[in-house]
């Protein structure tokens, strides 16, 4: 906010640092990362897919899963949200920059897809069903108009219709 010296930006005190010469450190004139992001896809000149996700640095790769499922898999707004995503872990917190990275997997994609995984070499993380993040909300417009709705059952949003 002009001339108050208060920052308006919901990762200040989580994402924002006191060491000197960090890409995120607070000082006069800096801009601390945000992750703050949603996304609107068109379909010729008009919204068709509306959508987003809380969650720091995991929003970026859980935006583009629910825009796959959507638009590569035909997936029902309620679908998309519902569907287990991943993650890459360690993220961008200054303690932990450098650290080897960790692919975090929902374990409802089963055994037989996480084996897989494991196999190919991602060091894996196995999360519960509908556990760490990745809340998400869905709007989709039909050609004729109709909207459809998604909330992801890991939080307390709904999808209502007028």
């Amino acid at each position: 906010m002009p001339g108050t010296g208060i920052v308006l930006n919901s990762r200040l005190g989580r994402g924002a640092y006191l060491i000197e010469r960090d890409p995120n450190e607070v000082r006069a004139r800096r801009h601390p990362m945000h992750t703050l992001n949603v996304w609107m896809v068109g379909d010729r000149d008009r919204p068709a897919l509306i959508g987003g996700t809380p969650g720091g640095d995991g929003q970026v790769r859980w935006n583009m899963q629910l825009i796959s499922h959507l638009v590569d898999h035909a997936c029902t707004p309620q679908e998309a949200v519902q569907a287990p995503r991943t993650t890459v872990h360690p993220g961008s917190d200054a303690d932990v920059i450098g650290s080897p990275l960790r692919l975090r997997a929902k374990d409802r994609f089963g055994t037989d897809v996480l084996a897989a995984l494991a196999t190919a070499g991602f060091p894996l993380d196995t999360l519960p069903p509908y556990g760490s993040g990745g809340l998400a909300q869905v709007i989709t417009r039909r050609r004729d108009g109709v909207l459809f709705g998604g909330s992801d059952p890991r939080g307390e949003g709904r999808a209502l219709g007028l």
